[in-house]
């Protein structure tokens, strides 16, 4: 394991390669600079008689990310998933030339490429899964000639080796689905934790790894066609214990895992969990904040799990944490995809906006960080070209392709941009909204908070952590942001907010924050106020639903009461339900509304409770009256409410 310093003069060593690369004849040293390009239109005809051009997937192309990389004709080509146009991109590399794009029919999360050039698409927004033919050269274009339906929102995808089985995993669905990639139709479907997100498949593909956007799980799911009862096991990434040695007395403190968003595989037979670990402080104390000790301990810092494929263990030493992670210069504080070549470990990090190279041989990757590279505003996805020492990363939220120089493993590093292409967008967000989304993700903006954290280290994709922190009112479990502001007047557990400026102003002072105010402000409330909640299901018992919607109205219940008929519209009154916890500072809550309740939690304002079921029973009394319900009585408010 390097030293501190050696680490150091690692990162020193990089910084020395740029500055001597920008004052010779190489390319820039960042995307400010860079060769950026205007895309300039195809000038080639489409010709009915030209040969299907020849598609051969490069480097992980069948691991699912936003970009992935072929050789097609002879030519590097880029197909980039871009959500905010709902388009699949096809990029030349080499030229910075947008070749041609398709409408999939949905928002296209990942995208994964068969070694027949048939590239697959996992379209979030309407729940299927589909797969295009053509190449998408100009003279080719993509077309869809499949489409699978799947459980709701798919967001990562993952192909085993053969193109046989494709895995995806549905994020709002909660379901990892096994799928006959040649057939199209699904072999199985597996339930687990909330918002599963990237997936790979080991290399004799008997098995697939799972990870979670919230919560300390991930999955390794047999993909052996027999296995039902089983078929789902988990490894814990979270609980790591984290020394102080700061003060008098040295402290421990456990950590839950989250920011789950990437995973990577090398064909070592490992597999690489970035992931952020979070200090939630103890809920049973105030706290100055959301989290902390008043040590100086960071509430999150950036982790790298490393699991054995072949023995679906986590290498033993990878869990290692120590203080000496919060100094180092990269927090990586919201990675969001990752991929390994010959040069090592790529994760790109949203907020920094820098794609960071670790050692992919080390026990500890995060403590071995060799280089890093700026890049344009929102990194989402990167694939790496290790024929022509490069990465390509598909930044969302400034709409451009870079491409960076990375070596072959074995020469320097070179830290530098080649190129920056910038492409025209069909969709155009407001400049506010547009402003709002990069506050949102923005980390280490002392405006925000003082210890690095952005809104999405515990709003990802506008929804919540699923964790509880400690606070100055005492224990508050995050709230859902996406789909829930409207109506929901006043802000706050407490309803200490008549509006969301005013609960803006108290989380920045809490998160340690100089505040943002202005036209920033009305910024980020308009993004806020724009995200869209997660797509609706398809209730698997209708029938179910409506009896429960019955019992939720009835006089019986009184749940509509305080919630309102439909359970989106609360009474915006406080009331005391008998649920203060140690360490609360008032006994009294503000109604929440009850919409996507079904998804986000654990619920009550600590988080007492982990499904909806218990709370139904246990809360009897206190508010509402739902105890006296028969069992199948329970299991139908139930169900209406998940479908809410």
């Amino acid at each position: 394991m390097p030293s501190r310093s050696r680490l150091a003069l690692a990162l020193v060593g990089c910084a020395a390669v740029t500055v001597a690369c920008t004052h010779a004849s190489a390319p820039p040293a960042s995307p400010a600079t860079a060769a950026a390009r205007t895309p300039r239109k195809p000038t080639r005809r489409r010709d009915a008689a030209a040969p299907a051009p020849v598609v051969r997937p490069l480097g992980g192309a069948r691991d699912g990310s936003a970009v992935v990389l072929a050789d097609v004709d002879g030519k590097t080509l880029a197909y980039v998933a871009d959500e905010d146009d709902a388009r699949i991109r096809v990029v030349d590399v080499d030229e910075g030339l947008e070749l041609s794009s398709v409408r999939p029919g949905g928002v296209p999360s990942q995208l994964a490429l068969r070694g027949d050039g048939k590239l697959v698409a996992a379209l979030r927004d309407v729940s299927q899964v589909v797969v295009l033919g053509g190449g998408g050269t100009s003279a080719s274009p993509l077309a869809v000639e499949q489409r699978l339906d799947v459980a709701t929102e798919p967001v990562g995808i993952a192909l085993a080796p053969g193109d046989a089985t494709l895995v995806v995993t549905s994020a709002w669905g909660r379901t990892v689905s096994i799928v006959d990639a040649r057939a199209m139709r699904i072999r199985a479907e597996h339930a687990v934790a909330r918002e599963p997100r990237a997936v790979v498949v080991s290399t004799d593909g008997k098995r697939a790894f799972v990870s979670h956007v919230v919560g300390d799980a991930l999955d390794v799911v047999s993909l052996d066609e027999d296995a039902s009862a089983g078929a789902v096991r988990q490894l814990r990434v979270g609980g790591a214990e984290l020394t102080f040695g700061r003060s008098a007395s040295p402290s421990t403190g456990t950590r839950a895992a989250c920011q789950g968003f990437a995973l990577a595989r090398a064909e070592s037979g490992r597999v690489f969990a970035p992931h952020v670990l979070a200090f939630t402080g103890n809920a049973e104390e105030t706290s100055s904040g959301y989290g902390g000790d008043g040590e100086g301990r960071d509430s999150e810092v950036f982790h790298v799990p490393v699991i054995d494929e072949d023995a679906a263990t986590i290498v033993a030493g990878s869990m290692r944490v120590t203080d000496t992670m919060v100094e180092l210069p990269n927090r990586c504080a919201l990675p969001r995809s990752a991929t390994v070549g010959k040069a090592g470990l790529f994760v790109t990090c949203l907020g920094e906006d820098v794609v960071s190279l670790y050692d992919a041989r080390a026990v500890n990757p995060h403590d071995v960080e060799l280089a890093r590279w700026k890049v344009p505003s929102g990194p989402i996805g990167v694939a790496v070209d290790d024929a022509h020492g490069r990465a390509v990363v598909w930044s969302q939220l400034a709409h451009a392709l870079t491409t960076l120089a990375t070596g072959d493993g074995d020469q320097p590093r070179r830290p530098f941009a080649l190129s920056s292409t910038t492409l025209p967008r069909q969709t155009r967000l407001s400049a506010k909204v547009e402003r709002g989304r990069a506050l949102f993700h923005a980390t280490d903006e002392t405006r925000i908070s003082g210890d690095g954290r952005a809104c999405a280290s515990c709003h990802p994709d506008g929804r919540d952590d699923a964790l509880v922190w400690s606070s100055p009112n005492g224990p508050r479990q995050t709230p859902m942001l996406a789909g829930r502001l409207g109506g929901a007047a006043p802000y706050g557990w407490n309803g200490d907010a008549v509006d969301v400026s005013t609960h803006l102003t108290q989380t920045f002072k809490r998160l340690g924050g100089r505040g943002v105010t202005g036209d920033d402000k009305e910024a980020l409330i308009a993004y806020v106020s724009s995200l869209a909640p997660p797509p609706k299901g398809r209730p698997k018992d209708p029938a179910a639903v409506a009896r429960g919607k019955e019992i939720f109205v009835s006089a019986k219940t009184e749940c509509a009461s305080c919630h309102g008929a439909a359970g989106e519209l609360p009474d915006g009154a406080r009331h005391d339900v008998k649920s203060r916890a140690a360490g609360d500072a008032r006994g009294g809550f503000d109604t929440p509304s009850l919409k996507l309740v079904g998804g986000s939690g654990p619920w009550f304002h600590d988080g007492r409770y982990k499904d909806l079921r218990t709370l139904l029973v246990k809360s009897d009394g206190k508010m509402g009256h739902t105890k006296h319900l028969s069992p199948s009585e329970l299991s139908d408010l139930t169900l209406y409410l998940e479908s809410l």
